[in-house]
Formats: structure tokens, sequence, C-alpha cells
């Protein structure tokens, strides 16, 4: 089984809430580990991260944990799940630590691949918005080379605390943007992707609103459009078996395998 999730936001709002968000994500990650192939993780695992040379931020270590599990002994032979994380709009401190030490590759950029002989395409969603100019300066100026340098000079209480703060600047700048109605160009940006360039799945999280849309491919098959929503309220996640995409509760999932 291959599985999707996406806008967790760990580190969000009181400490007492975050927590139960991770025991949530704790025993998620040991329910699938029996028959979980690849997890594709699509942008805010976290809501900041900002790793140094030798520092990364301290609460979460049970998700990394977990995490570095299921990329060791996941899947039905035990043999390991294959761990995908693309870069979400909350990052900007993303170095190293993921895929030396984990071995779970980052992308920066969309990622299109192949599972089960379909055609997959993943982006977060930031910047596919409709009248994004803005963000899109400022992904690049947080992103850029010196900056990232000169942060890194930061002692890490002050760094990992700026990055906090630049993250509750984007999700306010996210949150007053009316994502509410069909033309928010995610949508749009799926569909042409599934009509004019044959992919068979379209993964995207960033609006934190659950959906899942079927667009006609130019052969006369169908194409799938989801929106893996989020955790901070809809708890939702996707899985495909090979044949089909699915979007499902995270709650009814644990009680369907008898983990929760």
């Amino acid at each position: 089984m291959i599985y999707f999730i996406s806008d967790l936001h760990l580190g969000l709002g009181e400490r007492s809430q975050d927590i139960n968000r991770e025991r949530l994500l704790l025993t998620f990650l040991s329910a699938i580990t029996r028959d979980c192939e690849q997890l594709y993780i699509v942008g805010d695992l976290f809501d900041y991260w900002f790793e140094y040379n030798t520092v990364i931020p301290k609460y979460h270590i049970r998700t990394l944990a977990a995490l570095a599990q299921l990329r060791v002994y996941g899947g039905s032979q035990g043999k390991g799940a294959e761990i995908h994380y693309l870069m979400g709009n909350h990052y900007f401190g993303q170095r190293s630590f993921f895929e030396e030490e984990l071995h779970i590759p980052i992308y920066r950029e969309d990622l299109a691949t192949t599972i089960r002989g379909k055609k997959f395409y993943f982006a977060h969603g930031d910047g596919k918005a409709y009248n994004d100019t803005g963000y899109l300066i400022l992904k690049k100026i947080l992103r850029s080379r010196i900056n990232q340098w000169l942060w890194k000079w930061l002692h890490p209480d002050i760094g990992v605390g700026l990055a906090a703060g630049v993250s509750r600047r984007s999700r306010a700048y996210t949150s007053d943007k009316n994502y509410g109605n069909e033309k928010n160009g995610l949508t749009d940006f799926a569909q042409a992707k599934i009509m004019n360039e044959d992919v068979d799945f379209v993964i995207m999280g960033h609006l934190h609103q659950p959906m899942r849309h079927e667009f006609l491919k130019k052969d006369g098959s169908l194409g799938v459009y989801m929106n893996l929503g989020d955790w901070l309220g809809h708890d939702t996640f996707g899985m495909f078996d090979g044949y089909t995409l699915t979007l499902a509760s995270v709650h009814d999932f644990l009680k369907k395998v008898g983990e929760h």
C-alpha cells in the first residue's frame, strides 16, 4: 500500500494540542508499518524547521524515530518502506539531516514519478494559487543561499524562534486567501496536468481542505486530483492500492485496523 499525508504542522499551537496531534501520527505510522511500501509526505509535516550542522529542533524527536523505524522495518516483508518528503511553504532551513541520517530524500520542487504503472504528480501547492506573486518572492528570499548562511550563525534558540515567527507570518498570509471555491489555482493546475500531460493522479496539500476531483484525460480515462487536507481539524490522508486512490479519515482508518 502507498500512503500520503500532508499539513500536520507539528509544533503549531499549544504544546498539549501539539502532543496529541503527534500521538495520532505515531499511532498511524505504527498501524501502516505492516503494509506500507511507500509513504509520501506532501509538505508541512512540521510547522517550521531549521537545522544547524549539529543541532535540530528538539520537539518531535519521537516522530523522527518513528519515521526511521518505518524506513527500516516497514512493508509486508519488513524490508523497509520508502519515504519521500516534499518541502512545504513553512520550510526554509532544511539541510541534510533527513537525507543523511534517516535516508529520506527531500524534494525542494514538485515531484513527477511512476507508481505501479501510474503517473503521479506531487506538489505541496504553495505558489500555485492565483495572485501568489508576493509569496513566491518571499520564498526566493528566505531560501537564498546568502540568507541561509547568515541565519545559521544565529544561536539555535534565536534561529529556531525566528523560524517559528516566519512560519506564523506565512500561515497568516495563506489564511487571508479565499480557497473556498473551485478557482483556487491548485485545482486548475491539477486539471491541466491531467488533461494535457496524461498524468493519472495529482496529489497536493496546502489548502487545508480535503477534496477529490476526477477529470477526463485525452484517452477517455479518468485522472484524479486529490488534496490531502490537514491534521488540524480534518485528519485526512490518502492511500493507493495500485488501482484506486482513496481519501480517508485517520480516525476511521485506525478503528478499522484496531489501533484506536
